[in-house]
């Protein structure tokens, strides 16, 4: 597979509507179909905000396309076929329920995947999930949007979307991302580097000016010695109101591991 490549049919499709890296779902339907009749009509229970009328147009095709009823009745059979090939576009973390309304619409409530940051491999950029899990080839966020990157994993993308990545340093840095990303220094963070991983296990956060944060350990998996995830969101909260800036306008290493002082190189 070419994971450099990027569908046309994709070009646009998504938007994602955020504050810092909160994702906005709204409890809508949604509407894939306009000006046909009510029998090639999909709609999208749920759908969010940052899902565009292009991806859900793509849905519905892929959807009416497994339809072998064409409308023309209810079938468990072919309700299950559709549930299958709208489970198998990899967009969703679960498809929940497809049926046919009184107009003979078809209704399908499911769960999105929800971009959550941007991993950076050997192939390009990758967006995933909090869980890790690959959203499909093609997805891509609005240039508006503050997404964290999380770059120089161990391992590669998993070769099929929905699949998570299989590597802690990943899954590691996303449990920092959730733990951060509400902080009101969180758009001045670029990235989280796991090239230390493999030395020490030490995540890094990048700043916009690539000044080096050592967070250390994920939270939660702390050393005897190293300072808990709270005392160094303290820390960095501090730096911050002192001085504007997270990293203090440091443009070398700021170290928060130890337990007792925080170590500027």
């Amino acid at each position: 597979m070419n994971w450099a490549s990027v569908d046309r049919w994709m070009a646009g499709a998504l938007l994602l509507i955020a504050s810092g890296t909160a994702l906005a779902f709204v409890p809508t339907m949604r509407q894939a179909t306009t000006g046909v009749p009510a029998t090639h009509e999909v709609h999208f229970h749920g759908a969010p905000s940052w899902a565009g009328d292009t991806l859900l147009q793509h849905l519905a095709e892929a959807a009416l396309g497994a339809d072998t009823t064409n409308g023309a009745c209810v079938d468990r059979g072919a309700l299950c076929a559709i549930r299958e090939t709208l489970d198998e576009t990899g967009w969703f973390a679960s498809v929940d329920q497809v049926r046919r309304s009184s107009t003979g619409a078809l209704i399908v409530q499911a769960t999105f995947l929800a971009p959550t940051a941007i991993v950076e491999d050997r192939y390009g950029e990758a967006i995933v999930d909090a869980q890790g899990r690959l959203l499909p080839e093609g997805c891509r966020l609005s240039s508006d949007a503050h997404v964290i990157r999380i770059v120089n994993p161990r391992r590669h993308r998993p070769v099929r979307a929905r699949r998570a990545w299989e590597s802690e340093d990943v899954h590691a840095a996303l449990l920092l991302l959730n733990h951060i990303r509400d902080e009101d220094w969180i758009n001045q963070i670029h990235s989280i580097d796991l090239s230390d991983g493999v030395r020490n296990g030490h995540l890094v956060l990048v700043t916009d000016r690539q000044s080096r944060i050592v967070w250390g350990s994920s939270p939660g998996t702390e050393t005897p010695l190293e300072a808990i995830a709270e005392r160094k969101l303290v820390r960095l909260d501090h730096l911050f109101r002192n001085s504007g800036r997270v990293d203090q306008h440091h443009t070398g290493e700021i170290d928060l591991t130890d337990a007792s002082v925080v170590v500027r190189r």
